[in-house]
């Protein structure tokens, strides 16, 4: 195996130097501004779930209703 030159190391470790400073920029929300959008995710998704189930149901009645 070819040994790695000193320049590719140093360009790993410029990257990585690089991605730790954009990552010290990242604004990370609170807990309760978190809290609060998982439960309005949860709520969406489950009544995005009802109202697809319910469609669903009727599509396949109306179906079945003009296949008789």
């Amino acid at each position: 195996m070819a040994e790695k030159t000193k320049s590719e190391k140093t360009q790993k470790k410029s990257w990585f130097q690089g991605l730790q400073s954009e990552f010290k920029k990242i604004i990370w929300t609170g807990r309760d501004d978190l809290i609060k959008q998982t439960v309005a995710v949860v709520v969406i998704t489950a009544i995005l779930a009802v109202l697809i189930s319910v469609l669903d149901a009727a599509v396949l009645e109306g179906i079945n209703l003009l296949m008789k």
